[in-house]
C-alpha cells in the first residue's frame, strides 16, 4: 500500500509540506451520506482516469461530514493511484494559490481542497478565486480539480448580496457578479440538517462499525445529548460517541 500522505500550503513559510493523512474518519462511518459520497467518488475518479470532471463546491450545515468526506475519498484514491497528488490549502491563504502555482513545480495532477470557505463583507478575494477557477495563466499549464466546502452556497452571506442589489447601478450585475462565483463549480453536493431519527441511526453505526453493543439506555443518552448540544450532525453524534466511550473507559482507534 502506498504511502498516505498530502501536500499542504504553509502560508508562515510560504512553503509546501508533506504531512500524513492522520485521524480520517472511514467512509464507512459516514452513515446517511451515500449519495453525497456516490458523486464525489465517481467525479474522483474521474479526474483520476482522465475523463470529463468538474469543480465541486460541498455545501451545507457545520459538522454534516464535509471535509471528513472529502479526506476519506482522497486518501482512498490516494492509496490507490500515484497520478495525481492532494494540495490543502487554508481557506485564509488562497491568495496565495497564483503564487503556488507559477513558483512551484507539479509533476503530477492536482486535487486542490479548501476547507471551509466563504467571503465576508467587502472581501474581494472572491474575485481572485472566481478568476482561478476559470483559469487563470498562473495554472494553465496544470490538470487540476478543485474541493471547497462550506457553509454557504453561494460562499458568501446572504445580506452581502442584498446589498449589492440594494447599492449597485445595475442591480442585477452586482448580484450577478457574487453569486456567480459558485456557478464556478459544476458540481454542488448538499449536507442538511438531521432528523432524530438518522442521528440516532450514525450513533448506532459506530457501535456497529466498533462492535459495541447498542440498547435503549444508549439511545436515551443520546437523545439527551441532543438536547444538550442544541444540534442534530454527524460530528455531533461522533462527539457523544467519543464522550460514551471515554466514560465507560473503552478504546477505540
Amino acid at each position: 500500500m502506498k504511502n498516505k500522505t498530502l501536500l499542504y500550503w504553509n502560508s508562515f513559510k510560504k512553503n509546501i509540506e508533506e504531512v500524513a493523512f492522520n485521524k480520517v474518519l472511514d467512509l464507512n462511518l459516514l452513515y446517511g451520506l451515500d449519495q453525497q459520497k456516490d458523486l464525489i467518488q465517481k467525479n474522483t475518479k474521474n479526474f483520476i482516469d482522465g475523463f470529463s470532471y468538474n469543480h465541486a463546491l460541498l455545501w451545507g450545515v457545520r459538522g454534516s461530514g464535509k471535509s471528513s468526506l472529502i479526506r476519506g475519498i482522497v486518501q482512498k484514491f490516494t492509496s490507490e493511484h500515484d497520478n495525481f497528488v492532494t494540495l490543502e490549502v487554508n481557506s485564509d491563504d488562497i491568495s496565495d494559490l497564483s503564487n503556488i502555482f507559477i513558483n512551484f513545480e507539479f509533476k503530477k495532477n492536482i486535487i486542490l481542497f479548501i476547507d471551509d470557505l466563504s467571503f465576508e463583507q467587502n472581501d474581494r478575494r472572491y474575485i481572485q478565486f472566481k478568476s482561478f477557477l476559470e483559469g487563470s495563466f498562473s495554472n494553465s499549464k496544470y490538470n487540476f480539480l478543485v474541493y471547497v466546502t462550506s457553509n454557504r452556497r453561494h460562499l458568501m452571506k446572504r445580506d452581502m448580496i442584498d446589498n449589492e442589489r440594494s447599492s449597485a447601478i445595475s442591480q442585477d450585475e452586482g448580484v450577478e457578479e457574487k453569486v456567480s462565483l459558485s456557478d464556478r463549480f459544476g458540481l454542488w453536493v448538499s449536507f442538511h440538517n438531521l432528523s432524530k431519527d438518522d442521528f440516532i441511526m450514525i450513533v448506532k453505526n459506530y457501535f456497529d462499525h466498533y462492535k459495541l453493543q447498542f440498547n435503549n439506555d444508549i439511545e436515551d443518552l443520546a437523545i439527551k445529548w441532543i438536547f444538550a448540544r442544541g444540534n442534530r450532525t454527524g460530528r455531533s453524534a461522533y462527539q457523544f460517541f467519543k464522550d460514551y466511550c471515554a466514560k465507560n473507559k473503552i478504546k477505540i482507534s
